[in-house]
């Protein structure tokens, strides 16, 4: 028999009573700015990736459906179905590996990492359908990045699961408040959303595959084809963390009550404070790996073949012995893999003085030069720089030259890394290179001028013409 919580009411159900409940104004300025950041950076990372040829395909096999235009896709002049360009705008935001993610440990459970940010297309596109304010659009993301943080609470921290399973709480959840649904339809959209959100940690593993990219958007998919289905008035299985075989191996830290978590009131630090930006195109453990790897290239002048050793030692944390010991980022066969590889990162940069989008081009990953310096690093973990680095992923290299000369770099914290929130002009300046060369000063400006303003407007109608460019016009029938 299902267990319910003290009050009767299943955790689900408990949790959409907490997310209908919430007003935008239950959040401080400071939480909209910080929203209004992540937001920026999400959508700068969607819009880069658009040459990408697993952001490619997904976007062909999407237009070829035909389905009712309702929601932007970025930099499309065609919108797509809600659903659709939930799973076209979270593909873009994801694949290049450059949107933001969680710092350090959860302080319940131990659990590292994710991207909340993934589920924002949900908002863009719930917002976009609904007519619903750049403030409620806004509040919406609060809310998601509060979830995410309250799944990762109930996740183990050696968790099977991935945690992308929580996104299955948290779409329909964004999507459902912007939809207006009271609390008994949205319990049942989250309820839609969860049955079919756990992914295993396989998706980034081993042979990572281009499931890694879309992984969260099908998830965030579902999240708002839950929402429209609850509001029709189809039900989901409430008890999903109460009965004995639903998602009690998910969401398996629960030290009190998964209830008593999910719908705690707002903490005074918000979740959204607890992400940091990325500098670099790769996963968030890489970010001071390469960061080190710049800095020795600059030390020997550029002149690695002169270097007799080089030893890498990372954060001693049971996350980062997984990765070192992963095959498939032991010897990389996939972009996908090749940027999840602290080997193939610190190798390609040591030896490019550079890195970016770039780096990939070409099947680096394979390049014999590469290989070669991949298989001379020695790596390693140390519980002290850990312990010194706090919540950040750091990296020291320390190499010794043929002429017995040693050089060490030490990097605890990464470019983007800022514990006191978001910084604004290191996602100004991010955003502003990205689409240096893909759109004009103007359509930049224009973009940033709409995020900005989001609190102060009806709708979001003005941000959705800015990510799109004009449609071509239709051809005349002779």
């Amino acid at each position: 028999m299902a267990r319910l919580s003290a009050s009767g009411e299943s955790a689900i159900a408990r949790l959409a009573g907490w997310v209908a409940g919430l007003r935008a104004d239950d959040f401080p300025p400071r939480a909209f700015e910080q929203a209004k950041l992540v937001l920026l950076d999400t959508i700068g990372c969607g819009l880069a990736t658009l040459d990408d040829e697993s952001a490619r395909a997904v976007l062909a096999t999407l237009a070829s459906f035909g389905d009712k235009p309702q929601c932007t896709v970025l930099g499309q002049p065609r919108k797509m179905s809600a659903p659709n360009a939930v799973l076209a705008n979270g593909t873009l935001v994801r694949v290049l590996d450059l949107n933001d993610y969680v710092v350090g440990a959860d302080p319940q459970s131990g659990a590292r990492g994710g991207h909340p940010s993934d589920n924002i297309p949900v908002a863009l596109a719930a917002a976009e359908l609904a007519g619903a304010s750049g403030r409620e659009l806004l509040a919406a993301i609060l809310i998601g990045y509060e979830i995410y943080g309250r799944g990762k609470a109930l996740m183990s921290a050696d968790s099977p699961w991935d945690g992308i399973s929580i996104s299955g709480l948290a779409a329909p959840a964004m999507a459902g408040r912007l939809l207006g649904l009271d609390a008994e339809k949205l319990a049942h959209a989250i309820a839609l959303g969860a049955a079919r959100a756990p992914t295993p940690v396989a998706v980034r593993e081993g042979a990572i595959s281009a499931a890694k990219s879309i992984a969260n958007a099908l998830i965030a998919q579902s999240g708002m084809q839950a929402a429209l289905l609850a509001a029709a008035g189809v039900t989901g299985p409430l008890d999903l963390f109460e009965a004995e075989h639903g998602l009690k191996t998910v969401f398996a830290h629960v030290p009190h009550s998964a209830a008593e978590i999910l719908d705690a009131p707002l903490p005074a630090e918000h979740f959204i404070s607890r992400v940091a930006i990325k500098a670099y195109p790769c996963f968030a453990g890489g970010q001071s790996a390469v960061a080190a790897a710049l800095s020795l290239h600059r030390l020997v002048g550029g002149d690695i073949d002169s270097l007799a050793s080089i030893r890498a030692t990372f954060a001693d944390l049971p996350i980062v012995r997984r990765q070192l010991a992963d095959p498939g980022r032991i010897a990389p066969a996939s972009r996908e893999a090749a940027d999840h590889s602290l080997q193939f990162l610190i190798a390609v940069t040591l030896i490019d003085g550079t890195f970016g989008l770039a780096q990939f081009a070409g099947e680096r990953w394979n390049d014999a030069k590469v290989r070669m310096l991949m298989a001379r690093l020695e790596t390693t973990v140390d519980a002290d720089l850990a312990q010194r680095a706090g919540s950040a992923y750091p990296c020291a290299l320390d190499a010794t030259g043929r002429d017995g000369r040693r050089h060490a770099v030490e990097i605890l914290a990464p470019p983007g890394f800022s514990p006191g929130g978001l910084d604004a002009q290191t996602v100004l300046e991010k955003f502003a290179r990205l689409m240096a060369d893909r759109m004009s000063a103007a359509a930049r400006e224009r973009i940033v001028d709409a995020i900005m303003m989001l609190d102060k407007v009806k709708t979001c109608e003005h941000l959705m013409r800015a990510l799109a460019p004009r449609a071509p016009p239709a051809t005349a029938l002779h």
